[in-house]
């Protein structure tokens, strides 16, 4: 039974060392070139400053929302009387998820080169379907204007903003969580490791003098009193 159980283990450890092996491999099986890693750099550059814009226009939909949710039966002629104040606001709204969409254009534009990645391509067709869910929302939201006399307008106005900042809610996590972390993780296979590993290296390269002071210094010390014990000697 010994025996058995001797070979048992020692096949686990075969076949944990060769599944080991096997996962490095793959990691390792695509390589990045130098022109590819600038290309990815510039990609989160781009995700970054579409989200700022995302945010901008998800938080500009608040100034609208706000007095509506808080009084949902404001009469239509309330309503009436701000018109032309409510379709500035709309018009203010439809142009900052414009800049947003055509920032989402560029970060698209700048993956194509990482399109034979299987991971990278399902991830841009999740980040462009979503954007294209986002515009339907944004066109649903503009087309209310045309009846503000409804009585259901303050409603509808929440619910269709509410589903708009939804839907942002979603498409930043689709760039912060999935698509950044791949580009970081997968692409330019950087982790923590990396952060904290740069940190320690300032700290060392900071070190070293002192510590070659020190080795130099004790150096020193036992170079003296191997003379001392020459000297004595003779």
């Amino acid at each position: 039974m010994m025996l058995v159980k001797r070979v048992l283990v020692q096949q686990k450890t075969i076949v944990g060392s060769f599944m080991i092996k096997k996962a490095y491999s793959v990691q390792m099986s695509y390589e990045i070139s130098d022109p590819e890693k600038k290309q990815a750099e510039q990609a989160i550059l781009y995700f970054n400053a579409a989200l700022k814009l995302l945010t901008t226009a998800n938080d500009h939909l608040n100034i609208m929302k706000t007095p509506f949710k808080d009084n949902p039966d404001i009469p239509p002629e309330e309503v009436m009387k701000a018109r032309a104040a409510a379709r500035r606001f709309r018009d203010m709204a439809i142009d900052n998820f414009n800049k947003f969409k055509e920032a989402g254009f560029k970060c698209v534009n700048v993956m194509q080169i990482f399109s034979s990645d299987t991971q990278t391509l399902k991830l841009m067709k999740s980040f462009i379907s979503s954007v294209e869910d986002l515009e339907k929302l944004v066109n649903q939201f503009a087309d209310l204007f045309e009846d503000l006399q409804s009585k259901e307008f303050p409603k509808k106005i929440v619910a269709t903003i509410e589903s708009i900042q939804h839907q942002c809610d979603d498409i930043e996590e689709i760039i912060d969580d999935r698509i950044k972390n791949h580009i970081q993780t997968d692409i330019l296979a950087t982790s923590w490791v990396d952060t904290v590993g740069n940190e320690l290296e300032m700290q060392i390269e900071q070190k070293t003098p002192l510590i070659l002071e020190l080795f130099n210094k004790r150096q020193d010390q036992l170079n003296d009193a191997v003379k001392e014990r020459t000297t004595v000697d003779n």
